[in-house]
């Protein structure tokens, strides 16, 4: 295994914590040919069931007009796909799943200077994982801090039911309703370098807040996955992909 963890180092902290940090798992020039691919994506300006990006001035200011998320990239995209089935990813989903692993989505996130974050969510809300939750995959295609944005965390709140959403401010999140986070956990930031790959429970509480820096990016590669034993999830993420 190309990890430094041990695989029951792993698969502890992923239970207890809900997320565990994988250093280094993909290396600066893997890192390259997806942003450089990403870049061929949104050079395109639009793809349907992706991705719509509009110009600087009809932007109305919101960078992320500019640089929106690119959702389900591997449906149009070779190189997405094969990320998504990444020999190294699958391995590790494997040993933090106790199985096989099935692929539901990928996505580009350019998060630009001074874009808005994401407020506190937990990602089945929107998977609707039964009887587990689904698993993301957030691959670090930057150096990501709290100044561009970096991920937040809270540790052990995967053992949370899926929680109510409520109204939040729009001028610092891109979505209009969060989660809040029960008292009883603190809120924890996740450093990553280039190529880190970080994997979280699906009932994880986590966010981010605006990209204050001046000039970088906070780009990610993302997937989501749910174990292949799943009874149930959101359909609206069809067609599954098969890793094998």
């Amino acid at each position: 295994m190309s990890a430094r963890l041990m695989p029951t180092d792993i698969k502890h902290q992923y239970q207890n914590d809900g997320y565990v940090l994988i250093k280094k798992l993909f290396s600066e020039p893997e890192c390259d040919e997806l942003i450089d691919r990403s870049v061929t994506l949104h050079s395109r300006k639009s793809i349907p069931g992706c991705f719509h990006s509009v110009s600087e001035l009809e932007s109305d200011g919101d960078p992320l007009r500019i640089y929106p998320r690119m959702m389900h990239p591997h449906r149009v995209d070779d190189l997405s796909l094969r990320f998504l089935k990444h020999p190294r990813i699958v391995e590790l989903l494997r040993v933090l799943l106790d199985g096989e692993a099935i692929g539901l989505q990928t996505m580009f996130y350019w998060k630009p200077p001074g874009a808005r974050g994401q407020d506190f969510h937990q990602d089945d809300y929107y998977l609707r994982t039964e009887p587990n939750a689904c698993i993301a995959a957030w691959m670090a295609l930057d150096n990501i801090d709290e100044e561009n944005g970096g991920l937040i965390v809270f540790p052990g709140s995967n053992t949370e039911d899926i929680l109510e959403m409520c109204p939040t401010d729009t001028s610092q999140s891109f979505t209009d309703a969060a989660v809040k986070p029960p008292d009883q956990y603190v809120e924890h930031l996740v450093e990553m370098e280039k190529g880190d790959l970080l994997f979280f429970h699906g009932r994880l509480i986590h966010g981010s807040r605006p990209n204050r820096s001046g000039a970088r990016f906070r780009k990610t590669f993302i997937c989501h996955y749910i174990s292949a034993d799943s009874t149930n999830y959101n359909k609206g993420y069809d067609p599954i992909v098969h890793l094998n």
